[in-house]
C-alpha cells in the first residue's frame, strides 16, 4: 500500500542530476547529452526535464537511471 503523494514524490526524485552531474557520473561530455536530445533520442519526462524559467535554454535535470538505461541500449546497438 502506497501513502498518498509517496509515488509523486518517488517521480520528483527520478530527476535529480544537473547536466554537468550526468555527464561526469555516465562519463560522457555536455556536449553530447545536447546531441542526443536534439536527435531525440533522449526525451522531455523520461530522460530529463526543465527547472525554472528560462524559455531559451532552460536548466535541466535529468533521470539517471532512464538515461543510463538508453544510452547502454544504444552502445549494444551500434557494437552489433
Amino acid at each position: 500500500m502506497t501513502r498518498p503523494g509517496h509515488q509523486e514524490m518517488q517521480s520528483q526524485h527520478r530527476f535529480s542530476h544537473t547536466t554537468r552531474e550526468l555527464a561526469t557520473e555516465l562519463r560522457i561530455s555536455e556536449s553530447t547529452l545536447r546531441r542526443l536530445r536534439k536527435e531525440r533520442v533522449l526525451k522531455a519526462g523520461v530522460h530529463y526535464r526543465a527547472v525554472g524559467m528560462g524559455l531559451v535554454r532552460p536548466a535541466l535535470i535529468w533521470n539517471p537511471v532512464e538515461t543510463d538505461v538508453v544510452l547502454a541500449r544504444r552502445s549494444r546497438t551500434e557494437l552489433n
